[in-house]
């Protein structure tokens, strides 16, 4: 089963949950792993990487996620590009178990611009 929808947000906060993503992954963290090292709730890692959540990081997380990632200046955290637009429609398509019940992969399908 799939599902398609879209969500609204800015282009800052979905290459920073991106970003954060590919580190974590290329450190050998679970999502659980860095919610524990940031000291948060072990589930907030997974929500805010989840299209379906509306949880993002603040700029708290940042120094959190800095932390957590061993790094001693926050700039070593925010390597990646300056984004190109403000708010961004992102369509996102959905492969579902047969129940419906659980999300087992996300595609983001498209990527729009608003401003």
């Amino acid at each position: 089963m799939e599902k398609t929808f879209a969500f609204q947000t800015t282009q800052f906060d979905f290459e920073l949950i991106n970003h954060i993503r590919t580190l974590r992954k290329s450190k050998g963290f679970t999502k659980e792993d860095l919610s524990l090292a940031m000291g948060v709730t072990k589930t907030f890692v997974g929500n805010v990487e989840s299209f379906t959540q509306r949880h993002k990081y603040s700029t708290r997380h940042i120094a959190l996620l800095a932390k957590a990632f061993g790094y001693k200046n926050i700039s070593d955290l925010m390597k990646f590009p300056t984004p190109q637009y403000d708010k961004i429609k992102v369509t996102v398509k959905q492969t579902m178990n047969e129940s419906g019940t659980k999300v087992l992969s996300s595609e983001v399908v498209k990527i729009e611009h608003l401003n």
